[in-house]
């Protein structure tokens, strides 16, 4: 049986620009720090969209505390300091930018 997602809606506020694949690479870091490897592949995490300011991630259910003890703790990515701000839960991604307003 596949494993059901959930998507959670970020912001980050920051004074310069934040790579896409910086992003990802500390999210990974951090998670990987945080719970292990193997925990952190099993969490299924990945950035859907980006753009710069506002994201989202998707992970599995079973793993959404883990992820959002994670993305809260990122405080640098790369060179720049950085605040992780999480807008929000939902199931669909659809739902994500409908009722969250990001990346509509």
């Amino acid at each position: 049986m596949r494993s059901r997602k959930r998507y959670i809606a970020f912001r980050i506020i920051n004074k310069g620009s934040v790579d896409e694949k910086a992003l990802s690479e500390a999210m990974m870091r951090n998670l990987t720090a945080l719970f292990g490897e193997v925990s952190a592949v099993e969490c299924g995490l990945r950035l859907e969209k980006f753009d710069g300011e506002r994201g989202i991630v998707r992970c599995n259910l079973e793993a959404l505390d883990r992820v959002m003890i994670a993305l809260t703790l990122i405080d640098r990515i790369g060179d720049e300091s950085v605040a992780l701000l999480t807008l929000g839960v939902s199931g669909t991604l659809k739902g994500c930018k409908k009722k969250l307003g990001v990346l509509a």
